[in-house]
């Protein structure tokens, strides 16, 4: 990656280029702003490092010509004590980060990767909305978690392959909306989506009885004239909680996707071309141990399966999407909506066992109600009542609890062997010199 670092001073240059140039990057040094602009212009620099203190206000300009001769590059601004308000002009302005002078490597190295993860996933936000289109999907990918990240970009695999998906997970973690996502990331995106809670139709594939039809052909649906795949052609089936099928429409639905053969649980024939997806709560192993689920339809089903972890096993998510739902209803009122310090940690160590849904209409909720628009604990009912946390499940016997005390208690003895040298300590601890800043600021030694 290509780094271009201006700034006059011989020495911000000579502390920062070693450094850089050690992580990996190629790097430019310039201190002259105007042919720093044209080479940044000419060469499509990835990243750009600027001095605040020296180019004081023209950095400003700087920016704004870069922007708008369409610069895409990471910018971060670099600034003492005295340049934290034009710091955050310049962020606004288009900076994508700022570190403080004298600037340590370990900050800058730091800053820049948080900022290329910020613009890979912006772009991977902007990719799919620009495919998905609705509002409604936007907190799909409100992922800063890096298992959710790793779960989408499966997920994005694979709507493209086409195969059969089994989505699993609590309720309310969104496996019918990953499901339509993948649906209108797929090429099928221009046709139907048509999804059907087996919940309430448990017989749904069923002939009804004296229909005639015993094993020729593809049975038809029971009390839909349609059919189902009809409705369906060139698009996907979601078929939600299939566990909940009999027996009975189990055999029939794997007969419809050809038994044993076939490739992926895709429907196929003149009339209908359907991708089938299926979701659930219940493990379907364990449905087919008992024998309420069938074990070749399961195998024609799990082409690919996806497992949605529950809200409490991934807090990162928390605040941006406490973030993404308060703003929504900001949009909609047309008044501001903010959230104290107190009440996102509140919510960041409540036990969700409604997971996103939950969420969801708790911070609506709060939001809509709230006189002012600044909401505090006392504005969720959740943080002042006797309701499950994350932290409190289980009392003294909690794991995560003593794992995170353990895991503290680690990060201060190396911190204290290597006085206070991050880089050290991360060697000590045997983990990346990112995921070291990561802890620091989950457990307040930042």
């Amino acid at each position: 990656m290509r780094i271009l670092v201006l700034g006059p001073e011989d020495s911000f240059r000579a502390n920062v280029g070693p450094a850089l140039e050690e992580a990996g990057y190629e790097v430019r040094l310039r201190r002259d702003a105007e042919a720093a602009l044209v080479e940044a212009q000419a060469s499509a620099m990835e990243a750009l490092l600027l001095d605040l203190d020296v180019f004081e206000s023209g950095i400003l300009g700087f920016l704004r010509r870069y922007r708008a001769s369409g610069g895409s590059g990471i910018v971060i601004v670099a600034g003492g004590p005295g340049a934290t308000a034009l710091a955050g002009i310049a962020l606004r302005e288009g900076a994508d980060g700022f570190v403080r002078k004298p600037t340590e490597p370990d900050e800058l190295l730091l800053a820049l990767r948080q900022a290329e993860e910020r613009e890979r996933l912006r772009q991977e936000v902007a990719r799919l909305r620009a495919t998905l289109g609705a509002r409604g999907l936007e907190p799909l990918v409100v992922a800063e978690d890096p298992k959710t990240r790793g779960l989408l970009e499966l997920a994005a695999r694979a709507a493209a392959a086409d195969g059969s998906v089994l989505i699993t997970g609590e309720r309310g973690t969104g496996k019918a909306l990953l499901a339509q996502a993948m649906h209108r990331f797929s090429r099928r995106g221009d046709g139907a989506f048509v999804a059907v809670d087996c919940d309430a139709a448990p017989d749904l594939f069923t002939p009804p009885a004296g229909s005639g039809r015993e094993s020729e052909g593809p049975p038809p649906l029971a009390g839909d004239p349609q059919s189902l795949w009809r409705s369906a052609n060139r698009g996907t089936l979601l078929l939600e909680e299939v566990v909940s099928l009999s027996l009975d429409s189990q055999a029939h639905l794997l007969s419809r996707l050809g038994g044993r053969n076939g490739d992926g649980a895709n429907s196929k024939s003149p009339e209908h071309d359907v991708r089938v997806m299926a979701t659930t709560r219940a493990p379907l192993d364990n449905a087919v141990g008992e024998g309420r689920f069938q074990a070749d339809l399961l195998q024609r089903l799990r082409g690919v399966l996806i497992t949605l972890p529950p809200l409490r096993e991934r807090a990162e998510d928390i605040p941006a999407l406490v973030a993404h739902f308060a703003q929504q209803v900001a949009s909609r009122t047309g008044r501001p909506v903010s959230i104290t310090p107190q009440a996102l940690a509140g919510l960041s160590t409540y036990g969700w066992p409604g997971n996103v849904r939950e969420l969801r209409q708790i911070v609506e909720r709060a939001a809509t109600l709230s006189p002012s628009g600044k909401l505090d604990r006392g504005d969720f009912p959740i943080l002042t009542s006797d309701q499950p946390s994350a932290s409190g499940v289980g009392g003294a016997y909690a794991l995560k609890p003593q794992v995170e005390a353990v895991e503290r208690d680690a990060i201060l003895r190396a911190l204290t062997a290597t006085k206070g040298t991050r880089r050290e300590a991360a060697r000590l601890l045997q983990v990346s010199l990112r995921t070291l800043f990561y802890k620091l600021r989950r457990y307040g030694l930042a």
